[in-house]
């Protein structure tokens, strides 16, 4: 479970080293539910899956310079979306069954 452990969660340090930003950052984003860090041991970390949704909202802050209240705002929306084209795909499909009988 150890080896598992290095490979699937990357810590803190290394990810602010690598994307030139500040723990405190990584701090809000987590306080915004935007991203889980994970504490182990005395290590703050984040698991691998995370790396893509940290690596746009960091895009969407440098890039758009939104603050971390919009890209939240954002996130929110593009969740609402996801599930309401999930709905919306279940109900085509009930709607070809019942077109069906």
């Amino acid at each position: 479970m150890n080896m598992m452990k290095k490979y699937t969660y990357i810590a803190l340090h290394k990810i602010c080293l690598h994307h030139e930003i500040e723990e405190s950052f990584l701090f809000d984003l987590e306080e915004n539910d935007l991203i889980r860090l994970h504490r182990s041991q005395g290590q703050i970390e984040l698991h691998y899956k995370e790396l893509p949704k940290l690596e746009k909202v960091l895009r969407l802050h440098r890039e758009l310079d939104i603050n971390i209240e919009g890209i939240h705002s954002i996130f929110h929306l593009l969740n609402k979306m996801e599930d309401l084209r999930e709905e919306l795909w279940i109900l085509r499909r009930r709607l070809e069954r019942l077109e069906g009988q």
